[in-house]
């Protein structure tokens, strides 16, 4: 990354990080990484702990998920039959539990600063990670997945705030891209790595159940090499305490003025579907390909890897294709820009939906649509939701946005799972085609309304 340094600046090399510092008046340090401007007290080893918490929050967030499957299978040998109702419901506890807990973590956060609860809840994931593979039994397992909840309620909590805490208002946006980027890394280091390590120790000579616990227990080592670095390595200031409302108040101003903008409410339905559409891919994805495999006769670790694969090319495809969709979406009606990326959606989903063999090549070229039509609607709709969002509200809105997601969260993973045992394994994909195409008409009929 291109460094550059204002007068009365210095460059400090130390194992390898190379730190610019701009000194104001009052001698303050302000960093400055190429178009990244900092907050003053903001260091080079700040922003590169960060950088690897947005990393290491997205791996291991994503890989509890992604894993799953095999813990199912191979240590609480449950029939497969079973399976899908039983990860949708996982699903949708956790996520409840992050909507109940997000309000306190973040007031909490407001008073501790985020270093302190960005490391212990990587802490309360490690120990999540440890005791699930030693479950005996469903209720034990959703017991020690609660656990591991609490965790991951507080960990992306902690990464957004600490994100907007770091920057600068005039590199917002650079950031925003930049930490995208490290997010991504993060996805597929899940997908080419970690999601292969039950078979590297089948491959080593591990019975099937050990494999199980010896990844889940690299996910723990993991997170807590991750909580170490944080504590060390996040800024220890606390940020300025804004003045407060209640948050009823807050919800029901952001409700109400969703009510009074057809935009905005789409715009609110559009993060319902948006964030649907991710969670399908990691609950149920690898479940698919797993069961699959199981059935052809090919082992447990063998369909992880490929599943991981296969989900490291979804996200390739979404990061290649979320400049271009911000290009579109910058030269269409917001409304008509939404209605695109739900469009392309409808079709990736409806198209994995009818894949019926996961081993087959018909599954790389609807993985890669997926990858687009998913990315597509979550750029398309926080541009909606960021063009119609009223200044002054502006925080309700992102409240009553972000609760429509964890809400679409909890459908999609308790609906998904009851189709996917009842109807088939590739049912969720194409239920989740019916509601983007449903809603795509939707956007359509409000477009046609603010052009009459």
């Amino acid at each position: 990354m291109a460094l550059s340094i204002a007068s009365r600046g210095r460059v400090v090399l130390y194992s390898g990080l190379i730190r610019a510092l701009t000194v104001s008046a009052d001698n303050e340090k302000v960093l400055k990484l190429g178009p990244l401007w900092f907050q003053p007290g903001i260091t080079g080893w700040n922003f590169a702990t960060l950088a690897y918490g947005a990393f290491s929050t997205i791996s291991l967030i994503s890989f509890i998920s992604f894993i799953q499957p095999y813990l199912l299978t191979e240590i609480l040998q449950m029939p497969a039959s079973e399976q899908g109702t039983f990860t949708g419901f996982l699903h949708s506890l956790q996520e409840a539990l992050t909507i109940l807990l997000t309000g306190f973590i973040g007031a909490w956060s407001d008073r501790t600063g985020r270093r302190k609860l960005f490391a212990v809840g990587f802490g309360i994931m490690a120990l999540g990670y440890l005791v699930m593979p030693l479950s005996a039994s469903a209720t034990q397992l959703i017991i020690f997945r609660c656990l591991f909840a609490i965790g991951a309620a507080m960990v992306p909590i902690m990464m957004l705030a600490a994100t907007v805490d770091y920057i600068q208002e005039r590199s917002r946006g650079r950031w925003t891209g930049i930490n995208a980027i490290f997010t991504g890394a993060g996805a597929l280091f899940m997908a080419t790595v970690l999601a292969k390590t039950p078979d590297m120790f089948l491959t080593a000579g591990a019975n099937a159940a050990d494999a199980g616990r010896y990844a889940y227990w690299i996910g723990a080592g993991m997170c807590l090499l991750a909580a170490t670095l944080l504590w060390l390595g996040l800024s220890k200031q606390k940020p300025a305490t804004p003045e407060r409302s209640e948050v009823w108040k807050q919800l029901y101003a952001g409700i109400r003025a969703g009510l009074d903008n057809p935009k905005l409410m789409l715009g609110y339905f559009a993060a319902f579907i948006g964030r649907g559409d991710l969670i399908i891919i990691t609950a149920f994805f690898s479940l698919w390909i797993t069961q699959e495999g199981t059935d052809a006769g090919i082992g447990t670790g063998e369909a992880l890897g490929r599943a991981g694969m296969m989900y490291g090319i979804i996200q390739l495809a979404a990061m290649a294709w979320a400049p271009l969709m911000g290009v579109i979406i910058d030269r269409v009606n917001r409304v008509t820009g939404l209605a695109i990326g739900l469009s392309i959606a409808a079709v990736g989903y409806f198209w994995m939906g009818q894949v019926e063999d996961p081993f087959g090549s018909g599954l790389l070229p609807a993985a890669i649509l997926l990858g687009i039509g998913e990315i597509s609607v979550i750029v398309s709709a926080n541009a909606l939701m960021g063009q119609e969002a009223t200044p002054s509200i502006r925080g309700a809105i992102v409240g009553v946005f972000g609760l429509m997601g964890g809400l679409g969260i909890i459908a999609a993973t308790a609906a998904g799972g009851v189709v996917f045992d009842q109807i088939g394994r590739t049912a969720p994909f194409t239920m989740m085609a019916v509601l983007n195409a449903s809603l795509m008409l939707v956007a359509l009929v409000v477009r046609n309304r603010i052009s009459n």
